[in-house]
């Protein structure tokens, strides 16, 4: 091999790997662009699921109200802090009831 193939094949080897790198950084920002849209998405349906419940508990009649009901019926488990914990349990909570 003549010192020009050398240098030629050095060339088209570092231009692959800095392809490769390339694609590889790109595949990354969309796995992570991905994940906060789905995030984001989440967030919306929770807030209109929330919406729709305290609508709900308000009596606000149901052609009036906003958000929406939990159509997925992934709310209870995706959506954290949307359930009420429960009754009090300790004096203290009690006594402010």
């Amino acid at each position: 091999m003549t010192p020009r193939e050398i240098a030629a094949k050095a060339v088209m080897i570092t231009t692959l790997a800095g392809a490769m790198l390339a694609a590889v950084h790109v595949l990354g920002w969309i796995a992570e662009t991905d994940a906060k849209v789905e995030q984001g998405m989440l967030e919306a349906y929770c807030t209109g699921v929330a919406t729709w419940k305290v609508e709900e508990a308000r009596g606000v009649l149901l052609e009036h109200r906003t958000g929406h009901p939990d159509y997925d019926e992934i709310a209870a488990e995706r959506c954290p802090g949307l359930w009420p914990a429960g009754r009090a349990t300790n004096q203290r909570q009690l006594a402010q009831e």
